[in-house]
This record gives structure tokens, sequence and C-alpha cells, in this order.
């Protein structure tokens, strides 16, 4: 049986928290919520989906080292104080990280530092936009432009797209899905043993997959753990979320897989489509859309 620690990566509005809490369930599992958040995690980070490699890593190390210990310079949330408050705690420890965006890009780092085992999850371009456009989110490219080891290591090929101006909503959150995701696919092609999921597979079929996913993390699946996940996604919860609420976990997963079609016009899809392009296409053909 493994202890390594568990890194789930993804954009954000793609399931990580549903996976992250369906994840963290098993008592010895100990979960640090989006620790590189620059609002809510360690105090080191200041700016959105920085990319930490052999160059900036030292920067880093020592703050993201001490999560692992149950320390760390955390924003004051209740939270990261529950998480800090586990090494007062005797028995065995797992420690499950959710890294959106920027942990995508520092991935290798990541794991070539601290032996993570990593889960990713990726969502429908349109499913995506539907949900920043649900709740407003927009997003500032500079967050990515600005950061040269980054754009020369993996985004330089999208530069053209994330300096055009005044971009619709629709392109901008194609344009950040193909980004974030590009990279995410060049992990996931090049490290076989990275446990790879679809949104939409999991909101399927939610117990077979996260049994699936408990097998390869040699996590322990049994029959409290299948009654929370269908808690958490049976057909009698609602499959619209409120608008202004950013989580809302219990829902009817079966029908959030389509309901994005409810909020994105044919002309939106189209601009999504034409952007997020043939990588899109990869993992989501014609019949998903």
């Amino acid at each position: 049986m493994t202890n390594k620690p568990i890194l789930i990566i993804g954009l954000h509005r793609s399931g990580t928290t549903w996976l992250a809490k369906i994840l963290s369930l098993p008592r010895e599992v100990k979960y640090i919520s989006e620790p590189f958040n620059p609002n809510t995690g360690l105090k080191s980070f200041t700016r959105w989906m920085i990319y930490i490699n052999n160059n900036n890593g030292d920067k880093y190390f020592s703050d993201i080292e001490k999560l692992f210990r149950f320390r760390g310079d955390l924003h004051f949330t209740l939270p990261n104080i529950k998480y800090l408050a586990n090494r007062f705690w005797p028995g065995q420890k797992r420690i499950l990280m959710k890294g959106i965006g920027g942990a995508v890009f520092s991935t290798n780092w990541l794991v070539e530092k601290f032996d993570m085992q990593v889960v990713a999850i990726m969502r429908h371009p349109a499913a995506f936009y539907a949900s920043l456009k649900r709740l407003n989110w927009r997003f500032d490219f500079d967050n990515l432009l600005s950061q040269s080891d980054l754009m020369a290591d993996y985004l330089e090929p999208f530069r053209q797209l994330m300096e055009k101006k005044n971009m619709s909503f629709s392109e901008e959150a194609a344009v950040l899905w193909l980004c974030v995701n590009y990279v995410l696919d060049k992990y996931i092609g090049s490290h076989p043993e990275c446990i790879f999921k679809r949104h939409e597979d999991l909101s399927l079929n939610p117990i077979e997959e996260f049994r699936d996913i408990y097998n390869k993390l040699g996590l322990n699946f049994n029959a409290k753990i299948e009654q929370q996940i269908n808690k958490f996604s049976n057909s009698g919860n609602k499959a619209e979320a409120e608008k202004n609420k950013a989580v809302e976990l219990k829902r009817n997963s079966q029908a959030i897989v389509k309901n994005w079609k409810k909020h994105v016009s044919s002309e939106e899809i189209k601009i999504i489509k034409d952007i997020t392009g043939e990588l899109a296409l990869k993992y989501y053909p014609e019949n998903d859309w």
C-alpha cells in the first residue's frame, strides 16, 4: 500500500473540487485545497497560475515542503486551520493536494521534488465556459504572458491568441482552456502512470469511475464510500447550480454533462470549437458538441 501524496490537477471549473471531496473521504486522507491560490493559499504565491520549475523552485520549495508536515504560512481560512491541525492527531496520514491552473504547469517539478501520485481531470471547453459565464469569472492573460519560462517552455504558440485585444468572454475562456489543457495533454501523454479522467465520465458513471481511481491510488473503496458518492451525485439532486454560488457539490451529475447547452449559444459554441481545435476534438469528438 502506497502512502504517496496525491496531486489533483486540472483547470478550475472542471470538477477538481468534487474530485477532491470524494478522494478525501477516507479517514487517512488529509486534504489541502489550492495552496497555490494567491487569495487563500500560501502567502508566497501572489499571482495566479505560477509556473514552478528548476529556475524558480528554490523560492517556493520550503513553503510547499512544510505543507507535507502540516505546517506552512497559509492565509487564515477555516479549511487551512483544519488542515494544519492534522499534525496534532495520531494515525496514518496521506496528503491530498488540489492544485488548479498553475499546478498543471508545475506538475513535473512537484512530482520530482515530492514524489506525488497525479490525478488529472478535464472538462468540455463549452461546459467550462458555461461555468465561468454563470459566475462572471474573467481572466487576465498577463498572468501567463509575464512568465518568460512558461511562455518559452509551453505557451509561445498561443501568444497571439492571448494578446488579442477586446476578446469576447467565450474567446477568453476558449484560449484559457487551450493553454492549460495543452500542457495537461503533454503531461498525460508522457506519463502513463498519471490517472486521467474526463469530468463527463465521472459524472455519467461516478461509482465505477471513482472505484477505478481508488484502486489505482491504493485507497479502500467500500460501501460507505459508495454511499457518499451516491449522495453527492444522484438524480434526486438539482442539476442547476445557483447563479452566484461557486461550489455546490450535491448535484445531479448525469444532468450536468449536457446542461451547458442551455447556456451557450450556437455562435459561442463555434467560437470555442474554432479556438480549441484539434486538442478539444481529441478528447471531445463531434458527437460531444
